[in-house]
């Protein structure tokens, strides 16, 4: 990210409690292994915890934002210092009255800038740190207010408990996809709500007039009707507010176990991406980008694509989003990049994060 939009958007809170990009998607395209150094956009730190499943020599995890970083941390230390249930139970996976005694096991172990921010704002422990973001309560407001609307409860739960795609594409087009769920879709995933009570209206800069909702509802047509529901974690909140039906990647307890052994490859820095890559002095084979390209204008997104080719190897892989925007390095820098179109696409067409509208691995020449 840049330092444009540093200046034109604030970043005094949890904006992304969780990751809301495919996690799985990632370890396919990045090719890890045992010498892999990567660097990976921290957010809420799911999927750069999630690298660490592919045991990599180092996973460097970056982020504009000091509550990002802190909400990292968080994590990291939870699964450092916990077992598996006091983790689901701190993190607000699980209903759990003892939040504040697991808080606790950790607290000595932060940042003083993390205990700061957490001893500021203890409502994130007592309420688990998974359902405080901005994006979250989006969610949210969505799953309480729009689809009683649309359908009950135990109607929308039912969507997870089906176990074929031809199942779920009648549910959705014969139950789901009514004129209600249409027309609030049409209102509630707006420029206008997004940008106000979603992500922030800045976000929105470099978006066309297309109309945001129609893309949106466009690609969440093609999700709910061909990529399962049952183990897609981002419906399951998008709709319930919960993971209670398919857990995160990183939460999973055969992945806690092996992120637990592997932990402490885990670094936290706080910056923008191309500066902490240049100041950690290595040479990068994997770069996890999110989305970051979407927040800038086409001249600095070519010149922190090339800063970023700097500190890579040979053969090192971008993986990156886009969700509004076009962005796609090996177009602008043609004679450094070479994007892997087959495996982008095939990747993308079973992102389980639908709202994006394309995924891009990209290997540096």
């Amino acid at each position: 990210m840049s330092k444009e939009i540093q200046q034109r958007a604030k970043f005094d809170m949890i904006r992304y409690a969780n990751c809301w990009e495919d996690a799985e998607l990632l370890l396919e395209a990045l090719n890890i292994g045992s010498s892999t150094k990567c660097i990976s956009i921290a957010s809420a730190g799911d999927n750069s915890l999630s690298l660490l499943v592919k045991n990599p020599e180092i996973v460097y995890a970056v982020d504009l934002s000091i509550p990002q970083i802190a909400c990292a941390e968080f994590k990291k230390n939870a699964i450092k210092f916990l077992d598996y249930p006091s983790f689901l139970e701190l993190l607000g996976f699980k209903t759990s009255s003892r939040r504040p005694d697991f808080y606790k096991e950790i607290e000595s172990h932060l940042s003083p800038e993390s205990k700061y921010y957490f001893s500021q704002n203890p409502q994130i422990i007592e309420n688990g740190i998974i359902n405080v973001g901005k994006f979250e309560r989006y969610f949210q407001i969505f799953a309480k207010y729009i689809m009683p609307f649309v359908l009950s409860k135990k109607d929308l739960r039912e969507l997870f408990l089906l176990k074929s795609i031809e199942a779920q594409r009648i549910f959705y087009e014969t139950k789901m996809n009514n004129w209600r769920f249409k027309a609030l879709f049409k209102v509630f995933f707006s420029r206008a709500a997004m940008g106000r009570i979603g992500r922030d209206k800045e976000f929105f800069k470099y978006v066309d007039n297309q109309t945001v909702s129609s893309r949106i509802k466009s690609r969440a047509d093609t999700a709910l009707t061909s990529i399962p529901a049952w183990n897609n974690p981002y419906l399951n909140y998008i709709l319930l507010s919960n993971f209670d039906y398919v857990l995160p990647h990183f939460a999973r307890e055969e992945n806690f176990n092996i992120i637990k052994k592997n932990i402490d490859r885990l670094v936290l820095k706080t910056g923008t991406i191309n500066q902490a890559a240049q100041e950690t002095g290595l040479k990068f084979d994997a770069f996890n980008l999110s989305d970051i390209f979407e927040y800038m204008d086409p001249q600095l997104f070519k010149n922190i694509s090339r800063r970023l080719i700097e500190t890579a190897n040979t053969g090192a892989r971008f993986a990156y989003w886009n969700m509004l925007v076009d962005r796609k390095i090996s177009e602008i820098l043609p004679e450094r990049a070479n994007c892997l179109q087959d495996l982008s696409q095939k990747l993308y067409e079973k992102d389980k994060a639908f709202f994006y509208k394309a995924f891009f691995v990209d290997e540096v020449k």
